[in-house]
């Protein structure tokens, strides 16, 4: 072989090696979003309040001596299982794993109100609901404020109402809990 052809043959290789890296670095950009840390943070967050909702409200609805209690554990079910499948669609369009677990506050918090039954349980739920709706709004109205990602924002601002409903439901819950004999 020439010099000539073995100097054509290394330019094609280092040619194609190029296009793939080239390449490789398209798809590796093309998996990082760019989503920020703070926005990382929001949403492994707002995944775990989800599913922490939802275990306590499973909790509500089988646990709760008031029926307005059980109803609410099963909206918090229902409502917040639709959340956690949007965000969970948001989630895989920016390549972010989620959570599959609640945090270990949540899990602490968890643990104390199954130790609850009657009208203890009520009580405990109806607070901790109004609690955690209130820190809620609070962390989601700061996303859809100060967000970077405008689809991880349009969930923050899409999701509000339907905390704002839940806190407003909670506090004539948590009202109710606190006026009523224990039974």
């Amino acid at each position: 072989m020439s010099a000539r052809a073995n100097t054509l043959k290394t330019m094609l290789k280092m040619a194609v090696a190029s296009s793939l890296m080239a390449a490789a670095a398209g798809l590796a950009a093309a998996a990082d979003t760019g989503l920020t840390p703070a926005d990382r943070d929001f949403i492994n967050k707002a995944a775990q309040g989800g599913l922490m909702e939802v275990a306590a409200g499973k909790l509500a609805a089988q646990r709760g001596l008031d029926p307005a209690v059980k109803s609410f554990g099963q909206k918090m079910v229902t409502d917040h299982t639709a959340a956690n499948d949007t965000l969970k669609s948001l989630a895989s369009s920016k390549q972010m794993n989620l959570p599959d677990s609640v945090s270990p506050e949540e899990h602490t918090a968890l643990g104390k109100l199954e130790g609850l039954n009657g009208t203890e349980f009520d009580k405990a739920y109806s607070q901790m609901m109004v609690k955690d709706h209130v820190t809620d709004i609070s962390e989601f109205e700061k996303e859809a404020k100060k967000g970077d990602d405008p689809d991880v924002k349009a969930f923050a601002e899409q999701t509000l109402p339907t905390l704002r409903h839940h806190l407003m439901l909670a506090n004539r819950l948590s009202s109710a809990e606190k006026k009523s004999p224990s039974r």
